[in-house]
């Protein structure tokens, strides 16, 4: 089973649900124009790793992520042009760990942020994974030792984050078109049309 689901939040950001055989994540855009990656989980009981299996089920979702994964282990955040390899750099730059795409949450320091895994298992399926903040703080609510923040304007990794905005944006051509423009979009209106 792989489904992709899109709604809105408060902010008017579409808001994609994927649902594999494990459970399902979101992405969405937060009101700081962020792009962030959570896990749909029971707050009652957080474990310190949530993963999903992207198959080839549904071959457009997964495209997105293969592309996505593709991108970033060729070191080429866009299609036409090669990026310097951040392995290259500072330590706080690591993003490719043995064909293992870690990109930790830019909320947090490096070394205590929480990590979005993005790997391929050996039938090409490709499998998320988050890892939990190791972030010791009672007012910091358990969703957030998990969520990812992909930021826009201070990553640490960029460029590479524009590859993942890249990826939102394409995935919304894998949702059914006919949601659109439906009662589930903020900005719908229904008008009343007067006659005499």
């Amino acid at each position: 089973m792989l489904e992709i689901k899109q709604g809105y939040n408060d902010y008017c950001h579409k808001i994609f649900t994927i649902k594999t055989q494990e459970g399902s994540f979101k992405m969405y855009l937060d009101e700081n124009l962020s792009l962030y990656f959570s896990p749909n989980i029971d707050i009652g009981d957080i474990a310190d790793e949530y993963y999903y299996t992207i198959t080839k089920e549904n071959d457009m979702v997964y495209n997105v992520f293969d592309e996505l994964y593709d991108s970033i282990i060729s070191n080429k955040p866009y299609k036409y042009m090669d990026c310097y390899d951040l392995n290259d750099y500072e330590y706080e730059n690591i993003l490719i760990e043995d064909g293992k795409i870690k990109w930790r949450s830019d909320d947090f320091s490096y070394d205590t942020a929480s990590i979005l895994n993005i790997e391929k298992d050996d039938s090409d399926n490709i499998i998320v994974t988050f890892n939990k903040s190791k972030l010791v703080c009672d007012d910091v609510s358990p969703f957030f030792t998990l969520a990812v923040r992909v930021s826009n304007g201070f990553s640490r990794y960029y460029p590479y984050n524009l590859t993942l905005m890249e990826m939102y944006n394409k995935l919304d051509e894998c949702c059914d078109k006919r949601e659109k423009g439906s009662s589930k979009s903020p900005w719908y209106k229904k008008v009343k049309v007067r006659t005499r």
